[in-house]
């Protein structure tokens, strides 16, 4: 058992920082709420019909019943999406952040009040509850037909905004029997978790999945145990050689894995420029004819010279990233010679496109 056993993880990793405790996941909440007090940015209620809807339903709750809504066209309410993720173990009373978004014609949230919303889990439950003033980090302005906009103004946050109302249950350990769920699965990962978690505790620890690791603690304190099993330090196996590329922005990401191979790449450009020049004809002096327009395109290639770069092998992340470097490639060059690199088994690493 634990007691009696002492260690120190230092600047270790440890086993915390790989899994998550079975039964204890966090939750995520969500709610239609309306925003109010919005300087004319909120929605056209004519365009947006559950905007006015919503607000006939709140009048209607709080004893106000409108005879005649055709005229009413406020322009300072928007309907919002409210949603949250609430860690395991949260408690009723406890405080959350929430964000809010835009689902109507609302061009921006800055100024807004988000009136009480209730926020309801997947089965449907009422867990919380969130409200009040949007801190909002974009804006938008237009006049006479020109506008500009500076990051998201339809998406703001309310830190701590929403309070629960209702403890959401956790269960991590029963009849002393609890798993461990490793982030990033893998047969090495979950075998040496279970070999450091039988050193201080023989017997407690079984791998029997990539991605699972079932703990035994018969007669021990639930929490204490719990409590040791992450806390101890472990060293991780290394990362798969893995390339990321985002072929929509051209941003490349490499682990530390990653090696290069010996290779010769030759790379060139080729533009082609396309020019059209409008004129006009005009018929001669007392003729019949009309005048007409003249489009007169010029089309020009140029291709130039190509670059042969002889690249050397490369067994660190710091002489991978120098060699692609003097390549002097565009983002989206790179990546087409870094699939032609992996055609070539010049490069290891998994390559995968998002």
């Amino acid at each position: 058992m634990f007691g009696g056993k002492a260690f120190a993880a230092g600047d270790a990793t440890t086993i915390g920082q790989l899994v998550s405790v079975a039964g204890a996941p966090s939750n995520q909440l969500y709610g239609y709420g309306l925003v109010v007090g919005l300087p004319g940015t909120g929605d056209q209620t004519t365009q947006v019909p559950y905007t006015q809807q919503s607000i006939l339903n709140m009048l209607r709750n709080m004893g106000i019943a409108l005879p005649n809504v055709s005229t009413m066209q406020p322009n300072d309410v928007a309907s919002v999406m409210v949603t949250a993720e609430v860690p395991a173990f949260a408690h009723s009373g406890q405080h959350a952040d929430v964000t809010v978004s835009a689902v109507g014609n609302a061009t921006s949230l800055a100024g807004g009040v988000l009136l009480p919303t209730p926020l309801r889990g997947g089965n449907g439950v009422v867990y919380a509850q969130a409200q009040g003033p949007l801190l909002v980090s974009g804006f938008a302005a237009s006049a006479g037909g020109t506008s500009a906009s500076v990051n998201v103004p339809t998406v703001g946050t309310l830190p701590g905004g929403a309070i629960l109302a209702t403890t959401i249950p956790a269960t991590y350990a029963i009849n002393g029997a609890s798993a461990l769920l490793l982030n990033q699965p893998s047969y090495q990962t979950a075998q040496q978790i279970a070999d450091v978690i039988n050193r201080y505790d023989a017997g407690t620890a079984t791998a029997v999945s990539p991605g699972e690791v079932d703990l035994s603690a018969q007669g021990q304190d639930a929490m204490r145990f719990m409590a040791n099993v992450l806390a101890l330090p472990i060293t991780p196996v290394g990362q798969a050689p893995t390339i990321v590329v985002d072929a929509q922005s051209g941003t490349i990401v490499m682990n530390a894995g990653v090696t290069l191979g010996p290779a010769v790449v030759s790379h060139g450009d080729l533009t082609v420029t396309i020019q059209t020049q409008n004129s006009v004809s005009q018929p001669g002096p007392f003729s019949n004819g009309s005048t007409v327009g003249v489009r007169n395109t010029a089309v020009n290639a140029k291709q130039s010279k190509a670059q042969v770069i002889n690249l050397p092998r490369a067994a660190t992340l710091q002489d991978v990233a120098a060699a692609l470097n003097a390549v002097g490639a565009t983002p989206q060059d790179l990546i087409a010679i870094i699939q032609a690199l992996k055609q070539a088994g010049a490069i290891n690493g998994t390559i995968k496109v998002i």
